[in-house]
């Protein structure tokens, strides 16, 4: 009998007062990590899921005001969606590589191309208060909603919709979600770390060559070991 390709395992974690229990599907093969990125999703959206119960969630398809925040994404994520942006229609690409190209020159500009001597925060305020739309947003809604990252899936909010537009974001009540998405970060060895989304195509030119493949299991399993050490 023929060795099946995938392997399939119910994840259950304790986060705090939640319980998950999540059916995670992955390749038996050896693989680029950008490759368990789906799998990885499903799982935030559990625990965004579980989270969120019983909540009323002001955030809706058009509201776009929390898509002009630095939006922190890791190596792993930025090679899944170079992926997601080469598998689109030309005419598409090229518009969207042409917002990417203008987010840059916006950042780059403002002196927010570099995070040394910052710490998140200040970087995050001061991207904040630039107003520069993700490049990927469209009529103020997520063009890539499936393939989201994973932070983005992790921020929701209570309060009313309007407020998230605020330059200090006052009176804006978040939903206390576990931050699954950190352990994304040092799911490779090799240079990684996190950079802006808006700088996706400007890391892209940069990023590391060398690719390690490790089975689905065992890339599951590091990441793992992530969320218990970000804890």
């Amino acid at each position: 009998m023929a060795e099946s390709a995938h392997s399939t395992a119910t994840l259950r974690l304790a986060m705090g007062d939640l319980r998950i229990a999540h059916p995670i599907t992955v390749p038996n093969a050896p693989v680029a990590a950008a490759e368990v990125v789906p799998a990885l999703q499903g799982l935030v959206n559990a625990v965004v899921e579980a989270a969120e119960r019983g909540k009323a969630i002001s955030c809706r398809k058009g509201c776009g005001a929390c898509c002009r925040q630095l939006v922190p994404v890791s190596r792993t994520e930025g090679e899944r969606l170079l992926q997601v942006v080469d598998a689109m229609p030309t005419g598409r690409r090229e518009a969207l590589k042409a917002r990417f190209a203008a987010a840059e020159a916006a950042i780059e500009a403002a002196g927010l191309k570099e995070r040394e001597g910052r710490s998140d925060r200040e970087l995050s305020t001061a991207y904040f208060a630039m107003g520069v739309p993700c490049p990927f947003l469209e009529d103020e809604s997520c063009s890539i909603h499936p393939e989201r990252p994973l932070v983005c899936r992790e921020y929701l909010v209570t309060s009313p919709a309007a407020l998230c537009a605020g330059p200090k974001q006052e009176g804006v009540t978040p939903v206390a979600v576990p931050k699954v998405s950190m352990a994304a970060r040092g799911l490779q060895e090799d240079g990684d770390d996190w950079f802006p989304l808006a700088m996706l195509m400007a890391w892209g030119r940069t990023r590391p060559r060398k690719v390690t493949r490790r089975t689905g299991p065992e890339w599951v399993q590091r990441f793992l070991r992530g969320l218990s050490s970000s804890r």
